[in-house]
């Protein structure tokens, strides 16, 4: 299955290709078959080591770790893995280098467009957006490299692609198409007439809002200036009327009540849980009565330290400091100290997490998810 074409999605010559389908095969590799293994090594061979030293299994995370460390296919599979995330990055950047100039050119807003985009130059760039590279990403999703940047959304774009070895689909939409069509069929009275897709990044979770809920006007916002000008290049060239702007979601310049639904989708896992707390808050003004805040709701707790220990890789090794935060969070808690009716809170309950079934099924670790949470302002 390849990537559907649109005008700004990189070219790739066939070496750089063939590069960049080595990288997917590779993390492929280490995402179903090497880590996975780990848990076979953790439970014949590493736990009864431990056990036999301390007289007692593994109490938490720490004590796992150091039971598991003297493993050397524990430590080569981390080090493949890691290695595999960095060369993802590195592979389909050097494309995306080649081609910057005539991408930017390409992404130039055009007066026939039917959507919008605006950028905001004097934003300030959140420090925990700014000092950490998420997923190993470099520059992050903001850093400009240049006037009328577009590299970091187009990274994104085809490294997520290769990320998800094809499972995210051609349009790397499939969670938005799913979050969307969710919401449709549990609320099919509920018709938003205006719908703020939050941390859009480069639109995969926002187009799949105005395809179904076509007479809505949608709009995305995220952080970064380069994501939000290719975002707005990739939905005018798939036909889909957006309207983005750069703002960061704790505090964005919308009216209160502007809004009939709020969403996210991979947002809230890279945030600390302060700034949740103010973004569901945020969300709260921009709603009006009746509407409906919606968001992916991450991973379900852990099921005790080993299973909390194999089920968040990324966190330790992938640069995604603030994900074991949200699995702690209490988010009906949450939203009701946003203001919300505590009895307004619901939950779609755990589900396979959607990219895993293009992915060769839910063979790997943490292949749960706790499905879509919401809540209604009344």
């Amino acid at each position: 299955m390849a990537q559907t074409r649109h005008a700004v999605l990189p070219e790739q010559t066939h070496d750089e290709a063939a590069r960049e389908e080595y990288c997917g095969t590779l993390r492929k590799f280490f995402t179903e078959t090497l880590w996975p293994g780990t848990r076979e090594v953790y439970a014949g061979l590493e736990r009864p080591r431990f056990e036999r030293e301390h007289g007692r299994p593994p109490m938490n995370v720490r004590e796992v770790k150091q039971a598991i460390e003297h493993s050397f296919y524990y430590r080569a599979s981390n080090l493949v893995g890691r290695c595999a995330q960095e060369l993802l990055w590195d592979t389909v950047g050097e494309s995306i280098e080649r081609q910057l100039p005539a991408l930017r050119a390409k992404a130039k807003p055009r007066s026939e467009a039917r959507g919008s985009v605006r950028i905001n130059p004097d934003l300030a760039i959140p420090r925990y957006v700014d000092s950490v590279d998420i997923h190993v990403m470099p520059g992050n999703f903001h850093t400009e490299r240049g006037e009328d940047d577009v590299y970091a959304g187009a990274l994104y774009d085809r490294g997520v692609y290769h990320f998800a070895y094809g499972g995210m689909g051609p349009e790397n939409d499939k969670l938005g198409v799913a979050m969307a069509g969710w919401l449709k069929s549990r609320f099919p009275d509920f018709q938003p007439k205006r719908i703020l897709d939050m941390g859009c990044g480069p639109g995969f979770s926002t187009l799949p809002w105005k395809q179904a809920y076509p007479d809505a006007e949608v709009h995305g916002i995220d952080i970064g200036a380069p994501t939000i000008r290719y975002a707005h290049a990739r939905a005018e060239s798939l036909g889909v009327p957006v309207h983005f702007s750069q703002q960061d979601a704790v505090q964005t310049d919308f009216a209160d009540g502007s809004f009939d639904l709020v969403t996210s989708c991979l947002l809230t896992h890279e945030m600390p849980v302060h700034l949740i707390r103010r973004m569901f808050a945020e969300t709260y003004r921009l709603l009006g009565a009746g509407g409906m805040s919606l968001i992916d709701g991450g991973a379900p707790p852990a099921d005790g330290p080993e299973e909390e220990f194999f089920t968040t890789w990324f966190n330790r090794n992938a640069n995604e400091p603030f994900s074991a935060g949200l699995r702690n969070l209490d988010l009906a808690e949450a939203f009701a100290t946003a203001g919300f009716p505590a009895d307004a809170f619901f939950t779609s309950g755990a589900r396979d997490a959607v990219y895993l079934k293009g992915m060769g099924g839910t063979k790997q670790a943490g292949g749960k998810s706790a499905g879509y949470v919401g809540t209604v302002k009344r």
